[in-house]
């Protein structure tokens, strides 16, 4: 649950990132703005979806893997009498 807020926060993280500069850039370069307004929402889906994608894959790295039992004889030896 928590690696799932982290990808959200970093894609919204660049969102905003991306938005600070589309009000930085004058009302009156309209291409560059809307670059940089397609730039922020197309980033932000690819963050979001390729961390989406690399949160399984690092669950599983995280997990401990159980050793395989060996089988150990007895520790008590007993004669069957003929």
């Amino acid at each position: 649950m928590k690696g799932e807020f982290i990808v959200f926060g970093i894609s919204l993280l660049w969102i905003l990132f991306c938005m600070r500069f589309w009000f930085l850039i004058d009302r009156e370069n309209v291409i560059q703005r809307r670059l940089i307004a397609i730039g922020a929402g197309l980033g932000g889906g690819l963050i979001y979806m390729l961390g989406s994608m690399v949160l399984p894959v690092l669950r599983e790295a995280e997990q401990p893997t159980t050793p395989a039992t060996e089988l150990h004889p007895s520790p008590t030896i007993r004669i069957q009498p003929k």
